[in-house]
């Protein structure tokens, strides 16, 4: 890694240059870190701001991730969904594993926004679902569902660390046919800070989305967060020809 000072391209801009260069080639694999902003100093002579600035660009691009008291790493290919299909599922055609942790499950009246999605009366009850969804032990998503009682009774009985979809497909004889999903870029809160391991700065996928059987029945309805540096989330859209 060499800096030319005499040069009119900026320090910062031929640190991050150089950086790209070494992760293009493979010197810095996904998911390892990089040498620290001190060590970036000492060994190229020059300003830890300068090192800040090149290394903010990177994160701020995707490139690279901090994780609090850990340092800063490689950001791995980010995992691409084009069709309906369970997150575990999903992330082993990305060639990782996954993984579940629940994070909250409990028995309530349905929320108002939940009971409106979901068409239920004021009375209902839900079952609301929080869990962390992890891809090689990579914090990924926190996926809320709010599921109606009177279509899954007896839900906490079940292993809520598996697949929800081939859970809800084996013991309640539903299939899951499409989703009307609604996406939007966001800022992370403390906690969701905290448990997906963002930087200052990274941003969130907010996805609320209303699950249907294959005969229109609705299901559940999703509010999750995704880590924008790790979850892309891809559509095709088709154009009606007009007549």
């Amino acid at each position: 890694m060499f800096i030319n000072k005499q040069s009119h391209i900026p320090v910062y801009y031929q640190l991050k240059k150089s950086l790209l260069e070494q992760i293009h080639s493979g010197q810095f694999d996904g998911g390892r870190p990089i040498p620290s902003e001190r060590e970036l100093s000492e060994k190229l002579n020059i300003s830890r701001m300068t090192v800040r600035q090149a290394i903010n660009q990177l994160v701020n691009e995707g490139v690279l991730y901090r994780e609090k008291g850990r340092g800063t790493f490689v950001s791995k290919a980010k995992m691409e969904q084009r069709n309906v299909m369970s997150f575990s599922d999903f992330v082993r055609q990305s060639g990782r594993t996954p993984a579940t942790r629940v994070l909250h499950f409990g028995r309530e009246i349905a929320p108002p926004e939940v009971a409106a999605a979901l068409e239920l009366d004021g009375a209902a009850a839900v079952f609301n679902l929080k869990r962390l969804r992890l891809a090689d032990q990579t914090p990924i998503a926190i996926e809320q569902v709010f599921l109606p009682e009177r279509l899954f009774p007896e839900l906490d009985r079940h292993d809520l660390t598996a697949s929800l979809y081939q859970l809800i497909k084996d013991e309640y004889s539903y299939v899951i046919h499409f989703i009307d999903n609604s996406i939007e870029a966001g800022r992370p809160g403390k906690e969701e800070k905290a448990v997906l391991h963002l930087g200052p700065g990274e941003p969130l996928l907010r996805i609320s989305g209303l699950y249907f059987s294959v005969s229109g029945q609705k299901l559940f309805y999703e509010n999750s967060v995704y880590s924008a540096t790790q979850y892309r989330y891809s559509v095709r859209i088709h154009v009606k020809e007009n007549r």
